[in-house]
């Protein structure tokens, strides 16, 4: 569980499907195509109840949800990160490589989020998920909808290699910070080639990238 309550959402044509999940977690569904595949660790969550544009079904998957065949999704919400900060990177963990795409969906539930943001953005990059924030158990669920619906275009896009390179991130993440100019972002990314050695590296290691 990570921190869901509420009933289960309407599942019309889902519960005969729940009686053909697999006994044991797997990355995959062959209903994939079909369906909207969640895991019945999600049943409790608030948010199914507002899935009402696509079909879906209940299956033993090892994300919380599956959007097409390789799509996974993760949902926290940053008031359960709060409670139980181990929680959301072991479930990373869980998926290992198996995903051509990897969605962090993380609902804002909290009033002061500096913090769990931060741990949360971090392990969404340093584990290559795509952070998508919500907050609202509808906008979750309209991003979840979304995501299925045009499931063949976000392949497209992957196969199309419009996505970032692992350098282009870094330098992303840098440029939130306020004192760091775009000049010293390629300059600190060039040099220190990964995310781990930016934060292993010395304060005069980076002073004299400036």
């Amino acid at each position: 569980m990570n921190g869901n309550h509420g009933e289960p959402g309407t599942e019309r044509e889902n519960r005969s499907s729940a009686d053909e999940a697999p006994r044991a977690d797997a990355f995959f569904d062959p209903s994939a195509e079909q369906y909207l595949v969640i895991s019945p660790r999600q049943k409790l969550n608030p948010i199914l109840k507002k899935i009402n544009r696509v079909r879906y079904k209940f299956s033993n998957i090892i994300p919380d949800f599956l959007i097409g065949k390789n799509n996974a999704c993760l949902f926290i919400s940053m008031k359960y990160h709060r409670l139980r900060s181990n929680y959301l990177k072991a479930r990373i963990e869980t998926l290992s490589n198996k995903y051509n795409n990897r969605i962090l969906l993380c609902l804002v539930d909290i009033e002061n989020i500096e913090n769990s943001l931060g741990e949360i953005n971090q392990l969404a990059f340093c584990f290559n998920m795509t952070l998508i924030l919500c907050w609202s158990t509808e906008e979750c669920a309209r991003v979840i909808e979304d995501f299925k619906i045009y499931e063949k275009k976000i392949s497209y896009i992957k196969n199309n290699k419009l996505t970032s390179t692992h350098a282009e991130k870094i330098h992303e993440l840098l440029k939130k910070i306020r004192c760091i100019n775009s000049s010293d972002c390629a300059t600190i990314t060039n040099k220190f080639k990964s995310f781990k050695n930016i934060v292993m590296a010395k304060k005069d290691d980076l002073i004299n990238c400036s």
